[in-house]
């Protein structure tokens, strides 16, 4: 049986409800029985390989590197309208929801700062099989928490860009609407000119820029790879995380797959299918480290709270 199958009979309970509030497993290993023991656990369980994607090499490199200092804009983040959509917040109380992103990012930590491959696994594409499963609250969320680290940045890239949500997720606005696609557009516009610092200590946002009609191209091109190489390099301590297109509905998302270190696909409890998981999955096996994150299950016999109930967004 192929890792896809196994994972598909690994999520067929999916259909219903799960009494876990938020799941996060490994979906590739070398041991047949990690599949089986992923629900029983709270982390991914990893293996590389010396076939694990890289990130491509460009000719040409950015000609200013994404230093913070040079960002000149400040985006406030609406931290009230964080709460009312059940994101966890910097200063918020220790609730279900924040821990079980703690003890995913954890995980992700780990792996981003160990790689057993040459790929660049502090590139990390949060993205769904369909749209509405909570990704992008999902991405928020991590960010978030990533952020609440001592001795971590994280870089928000809003790559879903022909639906991009994130800032409007975090509450903010901002005069200049460039971001992603008009560095890959336009040579003469630098990183450092469209990134947002917040006032979320740690956390700076790349908006998704003005839309494109050829985006997939445009991702999937060399400007794009020499961007991402110097995103990865450029700073050890910093986790750029994606909020990508579902798989299904946006060829963006196949392409942004192609270029990660890390991807979580996030499921929905009693909606996704395992014809629906089998084929997302399929579309992220040049990916060597991929989890999947439960979304939206029900209350456990331990006492947690459902996980992402109430958030009034579309993701």
């Amino acid at each position: 049986m192929s890792i896809v199958e196994r994972a598909a009979d690994l999520m067929r309970p999916v259909s219903q409800p799960r009494e876990e509030p938020l799941v996060v497993s490994e979906v590739k290993s070398a041991e047949p029985d990690l599949i089986e023991r992923a629900f029983a656990n709270d982390g991914l369980h990893s293996r590389s390989s010396p076939n694990a994607n890289r990130v491509p090499a460009a000719d040409a490199k950015p000609s200013h590197a994404p230093d913070s200092r040079q960002v000149s804009r400040l985006l406030h983040i609406d931290i009230a309208k964080l709460r009312e959509q059940s994101v966890i917040s910097p200063d918020g109380e220790r609730t279900p929801n924040a821990e079980s992103f703690r003890r995913i990012k954890r995980k992700i930590l780990y792996d981003a700062v160990n790689p057993k491959s040459e790929a660049a696994t502090n590139l990390v594409m949060v993205t769904s099989a369909l749209p509405g499963e909570g990704k992008s609250f999902c991405t928020v969320n991590l960010a978030i928490s990533i952020a609440m680290e001592t001795n971590r940045t994280v870089l928000l890239v809003d790559a879903d860009v022909a639906k991009p949500s994130i800032t409007s997720v975090l509450g903010v606005r901002s005069k200049d609407e460039r971001g992603l696609m008009d560095v890959l557009l336009d040579k003469r516009i630098d990183l450092a000119d469209v990134l947002c610092k917040t006032d979320i200590a740690n956390l700076t946002i790349l908006p998704a820029g003005t839309q494109h009609t050829r985006s997939t191209e445009m991702l999937a091109g060399d400007r794009m790879g020499a961007l991402l190489a110097e995103m990865a390099e450029r700073y050890n301590d910093r986790i750029i995380l994606f909020d990508s297109p579902p798989l299904l509905v946006a060829s963006e998302a196949s392409v942004l797959a192609g270029r990660m270190g890390q991807i979580l696909l996030v499921v929905e409890a009693g909606r996704t299918t395992e014809r629906v998981l089998k084929d997302a999955l399929a579309r992220v096996e040049s990916c060597n480290v991929v989890g999947l994150l439960l979304n939206k299950g029900t209350a456990s016999a331990a006492g947690y709270d459902v996980y992402g109930y109430g958030y009034g967004y579309g993701a």
